[in-house]
């Protein structure tokens, strides 16, 4: 079972995010609407995948297409904002966490660099 095939409560789709995507979702909490709206479009694809697919969705793409990537604009759902909410809570309870959240992706990401610079090309 995946966030993408069954809906998931605010904080089990955290566990689904990447440890950035996290840590940008707890910044956006009490930031008024457009300040949320704006910043993610500014996100990478990989992140605004990630907001497009968990169930509920976070954000969806709307609007006309920007651009020759295809990208759309986001508009945030109503679950984002609980999704935010429960970043933030879990940031203010956990404060090493969200360190730690982006430790560990550094880790897979250095593992990864390292990984793909050992490959015989």
């Amino acid at each position: 079972m995946t966030p993408t095939t069954t809906a998931r409560s605010a904080s089990q789709v955290l566990a689904f995010l990447h440890p950035d995507l996290r840590a940008t979702l707890a910044s956006l909490h009490g930031a008024p609407r457009s300040v949320a709206a704006a910043t993610v479009q500014l996100l990478p694809f990989g992140s605004r995948a990630a907001l497009e697919t968990v169930v509920p969705p976070i954000a969806v793409a709307s609007g006309p297409q920007v651009g020759e990537d295809g990208r759309r604009p986001l508009t945030l759902t109503p679950f984002a904002y609980e999704v935010i909410a429960a970043a933030a809570a879990a940031a203010e309870a956990d404060p090493d966490g969200v360190d730690e959240w982006t430790r560990r992706a550094e880790r897979a990401a250095q593992i990864a660099d390292d990984k793909a610079a050992t490959k015989p090309r």
